[in-house]
């Protein structure tokens, strides 16, 4: 099989839809498929053969989004040198919509991926009032593809109600053996943070960004630091509000920054307890990344996080408009009572050790197998009808 995989963000990028579509590349290739990724230029070196990088621009005010420069005929000819069986396009802007239209022309068969809820994040960026046009678009994007590929039954619930057709549950995974409580590199961390074995470390790994919900999250973690000064408090990853929660926040909180490989597994493997507070994702990567490193999660029973998070089980689910001090609490509940929080990460890791990146991508492949098989059959049909 051969698959072209059109991206706005592929690692070395640090987020989840990029982990998931390197992922999806790694296992595909372990199969023997041939892999053509285009995706924009991050100034990095890939190793991936069949890599195509398309000349790009960072936000101003958001470093982490690097923007595809049109033209793209130099992609079509890529595409069209590399012959694949099926396109996947994995993000709707600029570059995806250029690759729809050329799988049209070409007669590839072509399918797609919703990841990001564009139309929460809309709000965020002030710029709600294109809502409704925003959802126009995407909707017309997606139903011009053979299957769209999407994370949570949630997120399948809301497209559907938004006339998307044709949609594919494709949910994430994660390496256990990889992200696991036992990491070699915990209690150096810890100790470098000047913390005790004993102290309890609550814990954030994400963009630090409005669509997040950090705000939210800093209120919550401003009642914690004030009622349970004992408790340390870990950001990791960056973003534009960065800065902001560092000057809010002060001492109570010390923030890493961006990490990866097994510096971040064992950062993960540092906290006792998982905040996140996002409300829009569609599915939460980090989330089953927190919970295979041992952690349980306290978060907003939002999108995909309410099917990962089993409430009293994994976690503590709170409803999307809980106020901050409800969030606090459950926060400390957790930091105060070591048999619940133990109780609770043996079984985010039993439940995180079930989900396997491998077994969740080859079910993709096979639906990639049967969209290939159709657009055979019909031009086969087309051909002895002529």
């Amino acid at each position: 099989m051969r698959v072209t995989l059109v991206t706005e963000t592929f690692p070395p990028q640090v987020n989840g839809v990029s982990r998931t579509l390197g992922e999806l590349a790694r296992r595909l290739g372990e199969g023997g498929d041939a892999v053509q990724v285009v995706y924009p230029d991050y100034g990095d070196r890939p190793n991936r053969p069949d890599a195509y990088r398309v000349g790009s621009f960072q936000l101003p005010f958001y470093r982490e989004i690097h923007v595809p420069l049109p033209p793209f005929s130099r992609v079509h000819k890529a595409i069209d040198a590399f012959r694949p069986d099926v396109i996947h396009v994995a993000t709707e802007a600029f570059l995806g919509f250029s690759a729809l239209r050329h799988a049209s022309r070409r007669s590839i068969p072509i399918v797609s991926s919703f990841h990001t809820n564009f139309d929460q994040y809309s709000s965020h960026y002030g710029v709600g009032w294109a809502r409704s046009t925003i959802w126009r678009y995407l909707r017309w994007f997606h139903n011009r593809t053979k299957q769209t590929y999407v994370p949570s039954r949630t997120t399948i619930d809301l497209l559907e109600g938004r006339g998307f057709e044709r949609l594919v549950l494709w949910p994430r995974g994660v390496h256990s053996s990889f992200f696991r409580p036992d990491r070699p590199g915990r209690d150096r961390i810890r100790a470098e943070f000047g913390w005790a074995p004993e102290d309890v470390v609550v814990s954030y790994v994400s963009r630090i960004a409005p669509e997040k919900n950090v705000d939210f999250l800093a209120d919550a973690l401003a009642i914690v630091a004030e009622r349970r000064p004992q408790v340390r408090i870990l950001f990791v990853g960056d973003g534009p509000s960065r800065e902001a929660l560092e000057t809010r926040m002060g001492g109570a909180v010390k923030f890493a920054g961006y990490r990866t490989g097994d510096d971040l597994a064992d950062h993960y493997a540092a906290g006792d307890v998982f905040a996140f507070t996002s409300t829009t994702e569609t599915f939460g990567n980090v989330v089953l990344e927190a919970m295979a490193s041992g952690m349980p999660v306290v978060a907003l029973r939002a999108g995909g996080v309410g099917e990962i998070v089993r409430d009293e089980e994994t976690g503590i689910l709170l409803d999307p408009d809980a106020p901050p001090d409800a969030f606090a609490r459950a926060l400390i509940r957790l930091a105060d009572r070591n048999e619940v929080r133990r109780r609770m990460a043996e079984a985010a890791r039993a439940y995180a050790e079930s989900q396997s990146w491998d077994a969740i991508m080859d079910g993709l492949r096979d639906h990639y197998a049967q969209v290939i098989a159709e657009a055979r059959s019909t031009r086969e049909t087309s051909a002895t009808a002529s």
